[in-house]
């Protein structure tokens, strides 16, 4: 038996002083009434200024500080603001979790007529709650591409800007001729292999009565 000892000096690193910092885990919250206070009409007015770029100084009041901290209002009104920009046409949701601090809401976004080549894509849209001025009411905290596989299904809407499901119908770019291409290849193969197995059977047969012919 061999045993191999540890012969390194070792050290520990000594305790911060203070009391430890403990994060404390989100309190979960029921959303309706985060929705009775406006949380959604605040997501949607802010989709529909600052991401689509209209009216974007109207958007300066519904972010967080947090969110336009270093931008004065003259200066968030140039458009120059932190916020990834979007052609929508019209957004969907998808409640991904409601705290009592927090919001966080997974948006779908589809390019308009005019950006048609421009592929959707989904965003996390977190809010947060303010009692500035008295009133409780929800900010936009962040906007950020989400790595997300599936499409929300909640159509976001507002009431002085609707951002709902268009009638707009997207043709695609391939048209549906080519489709039948790989069927039509598949048909032709499967034909082709058909004939063969057609035609070794016919000369199969043929040598078989060729042959008992003879041997008779």
């Amino acid at each position: 038996m061999v045993h191999w000892s540890n012969t390194a000096h070792v050290s520990y690193p000594k305790t911060r002083p203070g009391k430890p910092t403990v994060l404390k885990a989100p309190v979960h919250a029921d959303f309706r009434t985060a929705k009775r206070e406006g949380v959604l009409q605040v997501a949607a007015e802010f989709v529909n200024t600052a991401v689509r770029r209209h009216n974007v100084a109207a958007s300066y009041d519904l972010a967080t500080p947090n969110l336009r901290r270093g931008y004065t209002r003259k200066a968030w009104a140039t458009q120059a603001i932190p916020v990834q920009p979007y052609p929508l046409d019209y957004a969907r949701y998808e409640l991904k979790g409601s705290f009592t601090d927090s919001v966080w809401l997974q948006v779908a976004v589809f390019p308009d007529r005019s950006h048609k080549t421009v592929p959707a894509a989904v965003f996390d849209l977190t809010l947060k709650p303010s009692t500035e001025g008295g009133a409780r009411r929800w900010l936009v905290d962040s906007w950020a591409p989400a790595g997300y596989t599936g499409m929300p299904s909640g159509i976001l809407g507002s009431d002085r800007g609707p951002l709902a499901t268009s009638n707009v119908k997207y043709s695609s770019a391939l048209s549906n001729v080519w489709l039948l291409v790989p069927i039509s290849g598949f048909m032709i193969g499967l034909a082709i292999l058909v004939g063969i197995g057609v035609r070794g059977w016919w000369r199969g047969n043929r040598a078989l009565k060729n042959y008992r012919s003879h041997s008779l």
